[in-house]
């Protein structure tokens, strides 16, 4: 049995009842999804209206159509203009009955689109928001992609390509653990049990922790992991 057959194998449903709106295009927001719908979220998209000549706006989805339908198998896909009226509409229509929000705009953006998190906390006091962005603090309204994240925290060999997107499944893990944080401080009891929380996952973060054993020495040439260990062994 392949790993991907596994993963839809029956599993306890640990967010059944929790809807998931998402805003999130390309990988890290919609491979967070894909690990929440499987825990059982009811789980929604609302995506840029499409050109006509295709069938979404999600980058992902044009230039890898297998992926993004992996990604997206079982969510309710639906497309708007969210800076129109209308599309506003349609927009705090769907947050009205929603648990999760999650986002991968910048600050910035966010905020043109009344989407920070002051506003939507006065308006939707239950709602709980995670917002992925490249970098924390001022450098969230840089641009970035996961190789520059890889590269400021050393995880690039050289001028190969690594073998996988590590920033950005590494963010969508955050991200699926960020939905997790949330719902579990929203039910803790004491004088904010029931109001939402706000929470920002950086890929650049990501890409840090998945970086930490070679930060560590652990995985470089002179260390244990990194083959040091089985050369101290033959000289003993």
């Amino acid at each position: 049995m392949t790993a991907l057959a596994t993963r839809h194998t029956a599993s306890p449903a640990p967010l059944k009842g929790v809807r998931v709106l998402t805003l999130a295009l390309n990988l890290p927001g919609p491979a967070a999804v894909m690990r929440l719908r499987d825990m059982g979220a009811q789980c929604t998209k609302l995506e840029p209206i499409a050109p006509a000549s295709m069938s979404t706006a999600d980058p992902m989805g044009v230039y890898k159509p297998s992926a993004y339908e992996e990604m997206h198998r079982g969510l309710k896909v639906m497309q708007a203009d969210l800076k129109s009226e209308r599309g506003q509409a349609a927009l705090h229509k769907q947050l009205a009955k929603t648990d999760v929000l999650l986002t991968s705009f910048r600050p910035s953006a966010l905020v043109k689109l009344g989407l920070a998190w002051r506003e939507l906390h006065q308006r939707f006091p239950t709602l709980c928001v995670v917002s992925i962005v490249g970098a924390p603090g001022e450098r969230a309204e840089e641009a970035g992609h996961d190789l520059t994240y890889q590269a400021d925290s050393g995880l690039l060999n050289g001028l190969e390509m690594p073998a996988s997107l590590y920033a950005d499944m590494g963010g969508s893990l955050f991200t699926t653990e960020a939905v997790l944080q949330a719902l579990l401080l929203r039910q803790r009891p004491g004088r904010s049990q029931g109001k939402g929380v706000f929470h920002q996952v950086a890929l650049s973060d990501a890409s840090t922790y998945l970086a930490l054993p070679r930060a560590w020495g652990l995985t470089l040439p002179s260390g244990d992991v990194g083959g040091a260990h089985a050369d101290r062994k033959s000289v003993v």
